[in-house]
């Protein structure tokens, strides 16, 4: 009996962490017009998020702590940190790329939407 009890207890504790890591993975925002931001998980340690961009689609100024990003389609995005020149940045799909924390604003300036995974170390 008391084993039973113990089993029910810790799959019904499972199931809560389930729920929630399943309704941070449909929580879905769209910050700036045309950028959809849609979590996949957010917990201590990383936060971990699908983007897409509309072309023309402006990420007004924001900060990141260091991250890495996966391109899930071609990305041509132009990206301007303050005080040093605007970049244009080129990825193909399934290209990773790194950066050290950061403040930047982000536009698509190709002609097709792009969607990248962003994940932030916490």
């Amino acid at each position: 009996m008391k084993n039973s009890i113990l089993m029910i207890l810790s799959l019904f504790a499972f199931m809560t962490v389930f729920n929630v890591q399943t309704a941070n993975a449909q929580a879905k925002m769209e910050p700036w017009p045309g950028v959809t931001k849609k979590i996949l998980t957010d917990n201590e340690k990383v936060n971990v998020a699908e983007v897409t961009f509309a072309p023309g689609a402006v990420a007004d100024w924001h900060s990141h702590p260091q991250y890495s990003v996966y391109a899930l389609t071609d990305v041509k995005m132009k990206t301007e940190v303050k005080d040093k020149e605007p970049v244009i940045v080129e990825m193909k799909a399934g290209q990773v790329g790194w950066s050290e924390a950061v403040m930047h604003k982000t536009t698509n300036v190709g002609k097709k939407p792009f969607t990248a995974i962003v994940t932030e170390i916490k």
